[in-house]
């Protein structure tokens, strides 16, 4: 596939370099997906989209303290295996099916303090921007509304 298309913070780097892509995409986002079910927010975080997408294409995310103490190694392996630049080097499904931490070494460990706060408060966020861009959304047509009225008139 050729087409760019995708939610900014779930997209894969070769999508946003407009390279051609497959499957290798999807793996991505279940990278992304998997890191924030572990931690509670996004591996790949800014407030302007083109500097996200910088952080994208670079693979630049980290495991931070406290929040990634008490995820195992094994579970951090995954996530990296997933969220590799490189898509032919990226994991492959049966990579992942196969993998230690999938086949049961899972720790049985909390995910720390805090985990279920920064996930309601991730929502909380996607929300309040969803309103703004509504808002916004509301003012520019009404804006070209008035325009137009006074251009009528």
């Amino acid at each position: 596939m050729h087409t760019a298309c995708g939610t900014p913070g779930y997209v894969a780097p070769e999508v946003l370099e407009g390279h051609e892509y497959g499957a290798a995409v999807d793996l991505w986002s279940i990278g992304v997906i998997l890191y924030i079910l572990l931690c509670g927010f996004p591996p790949f975080y800014h407030e302007a989209t083109k500097e996200l997408y910088k952080l994208i294409k670079k693979g630049k995310y980290d495991f931070p303290d406290p929040y990634w103490k008490n995820i195992s190694s094994d579970a951090k392996d995954v996530v990296t295996r997933l969220l590799t630049v490189d898509p032919a080097k990226r994991a492959t499904p049966d990579d992942i099916l196969n993998h230690p931490w999938l086949g049961g070494n899972a720790s049985a460990a909390p995910l720390g303090t805090g985990h279920g706060r920064r996930m309601k408060l991730r929502q909380a966020k996607q929300k309040l921007r969803k309103g703004v861009r509504a808002i916004i959304a509301v003012n520019r047509f009404g804006t070209s509304l008035n325009s137009s009225i006074a251009m009528h008139t």
